[in-house]
């Protein structure tokens, strides 16, 4: 068994000209994929390093563009993403343990692949090597991969933002705080599809908030609603306080667990709405 110890950099929407729209099937488009193959001792046994061509988000967002320092003539020269990942699941192997810097990974490669149609790639084996460290740490708040490389004492001898450069870091890492003792191996697959149907069943809950004035406390009538995914908006019209009330319905996902939270606020009719 292999730990794949990998990292994926995105292309997303950017407004480039009037009319254009993000995809709603698609928020992130993986433009690279970076890997590195990890032995039962933790030993490096292989690299992966690939660009994929954008088909969804073509011209590179700028924000990505300055940090990741790929630009639109690099990736229009990728490789398809059926062809990349038909490439990384040969390289994977049968037998792999998938890890990752947090959840943002595995989850883009899933919906990605979801996306495309591709649907070879085993999620039922996986290592969040960011909460073994926060565990190690007692942390509640997420650390970035260039802290902890910095805490740790890890020589820094190639930029960040690159998909293989920080899989190699976040393997350096790993070698640092895994404990052959514990298993941190979970399946993410069945946890993915179980909060998906967390969040559908909250999604259904979360326009049935009602309005409370937050001068008075008092009940206050809805008088516009805006649904949009995971977030709910309801404005009404305090009379006795002679105040506008917005209303924010939010889901959140918090150590561990999904929930609806809400709150109410004072609001100029001039505001926008989120």
């Amino acid at each position: 068994m292999n730990y794949i110890v990998f990292d994926l950099e995105f292309n997303m929407f950017f407004k480039f000209k009037e009319g254009s729209f993000a995809n709603s099937n698609l928020k992130n488009e993986i433009i690279q994929i970076g890997a590195v193959k990890l032995n039962e001792k933790l030993e490096t046994i292989g690299e992966f390093d690939l660009l994929i061509k954008p088909v969804i988000y073509k011209r590179m967002n700028p924000y990505v563009k300055k940090k990741t320092n790929i630009n639109t003539s690099r990736v229009v020269k990728g490789t398809p993403f059926h062809e990349a990942i038909e490439s990384f699941k040969l390289w994977l192997g049968n037998e792999y343990i998938l890890c990752a810097w947090g959840h943002d990974d595995i989850l883009g490669l899933r919906q990605n692949c979801l996306f495309f149609g591709f649907d070879l790639l085993c999620f039922d084996k996986f290592i969040n090597i960011q909460q073994i460290y926060m565990n190690l740490r007692s942390l509640t708040n997420q650390p970035s991969l260039e802290s902890v490389v910095e805490e740790l004492e890890i020589e820094i001898s190639s930029p960040f933002h690159d998909a293989l450069n920080d899989a190699a870091y976040t393997s350096d890492i790993f070698r640092k705080v895994y404990d052959f003792s514990e298993n941190p191996i979970i399946n993410w697959e069945k946890e993915q599809m179980e909060n998906e149907l967390i969040i559908e069943e909250l999604t259904t809950q979360i326009d049935k908030a009602e309005i409370g004035c937050p001068g008075c406390g008092e009940f206050v009538p809805k008088s516009r609603e805006v649904t949009k995914k995971k977030r709910y908006f309801a404005f009404g019209y305090c009379v006795q306080c002679n105040i506008q009330v917005r209303h924010i319905s939010r889901i959140t996902h918090k150590n561990g667990v999904y929930s609806i939270v809400s709150n109410n606020t004072i609001y100029n009719t001039d505001q926008v709405s989120d």
